[in-house]
């Protein structure tokens, strides 16, 4: 049994969703705080061939708030440019009939936070693939939130019946294997690879996009072997 613990992030990109592929549970870091600038309310896609940066618009941003108490700024801009600049970029891509409606229904239950519109579009790939997963917040585990970063990591994986944590490869500067070790958890990074794919007419491949890209012009069937295409060390 493995586990993995992570910031939601709104469509990831690919290594993201290689990440929940390779554990049997997967935690929502949703009660730690909120990074401006980062990836948990942005992301890119592709725009007439160049990269295009779009941000969910959320409620007096702030550093001092939790993801979960991050609250999204629904209305008449959002998420109806939003969804007017998905059908420009991608009404052309093979997957589009199939992937934008399941898009418009999760903006149509329009969650008040952002924690769980970015888990949600996480849980909604993971469906739309027809692969199953066992999906936690954190916010609604029960542990000790007083204990050092590594400590509540390994708390939270021994909570769930595991043994082995895998974290993300840039956790190697922050992570120590001998000391998980000590606390009865193996510790593994995943390395991820990005196979490219076509883009429509993309002169070049553009890796690391949105898992929206990535929907938008691969079949299911291509996409879950993408998901099983990492090493861990």
């Amino acid at each position: 049994m493995s586990v993995a613990i992570m910031q939601p992030y709104f469509f990831p990109y690919l290594g993201y969703f290689q990440l929940v592929q390779a554990v049997d549970d997967f935690v929502f870091y949703d009660d730690v705080m909120f990074i401006k600038k980062g990836w948990i309310n942005r992301n890119r896609i592709l725009m007439q061939g160049k990269e295009f940066l779009f941000t969910i618009p959320l409620e007096k941003q702030s550093q001092n708030k939790t993801i979960r108490e991050s609250t999204i700024a629904w209305g008449p801009e959002f998420p109806g440019k939003f969804i007017v600049q998905l059908e420009s970029a991608y009404k052309k891509a093979p997957q589009f009939n199939q992937v934008m409606p399941l898009i418009r229904a999760l903006f149509a239950e329009q969650p008040e936070s952002m924690a769980e519109l970015a888990g949600k579009s996480i849980e909604l790939v993971w469906q739309y693939l027809g692969l199953e997963k066992r999906f936690h917040y954190s916010s609604e585990l029960a542990d000790n939130q007083a204990d050092g970063r590594a400590e509540r990591l390994i708390h939270i994986t021994k909570s769930l019946g595991s043994s082995q944590y895998i974290n993300a490869l840039n956790g190697q500067s922050l992570y120590e294997k001998d000391f998980f070790a000590l606390n009865g958890i193996e510790l593994l990074f995943i390395k991820p690879s990005l196979q490219p794919y076509s883009q429509g007419k993309l002169a070049s491949f553009e890796p690391g996009l949105s898992m929206i890209d990535v929907l938008m012009w691969n079949e299911p069937a291509v996409i879950v072997a993408m998901l099983k295409n990492f090493s861990l060390e």
